[in-house]
């Protein structure tokens, strides 16, 4: 099921299984995954189940907001900015 958001379209995902961030990155390309699971060495993601991507940040957020699961992460997959500097 696609469904059409500001002509971005988004797909929820239902493969079954963990996917390492490399696979998750590779299907999702540059755009947002919100991820069920997440496992990480320290800060750094390593795997998890993805169920949800869009080229869309605000339909991805949105999505985050209404899903039942417990524990998912959403993340930014593809390159960021280098003119930009991020403050954590």
């Amino acid at each position: 099921m696609e469904v059409e958001v500001k002509n971005q379209k988004t797909t929820p995902h239902n493969q079954n299984g963990t996917l390492s961030f490399e696979q998750i990155k590779d299907i999702v390309g540059n755009g947002w995954a919100l991820i069920k699971d997440p496992v990480f060495n320290g800060c750094i993601f390593l795997k998890g189940e993805l169920i949800y991507h869009s080229q869309n940040e605000d339909a991805a957020y949105e999505e985050f907001r209404v899903t039942k699961e417990k524990d998912v992460l959403i993340k930014y997959c593809g390159e960021r900015d280098p003119k930009i500097v991020y403050l954590l």
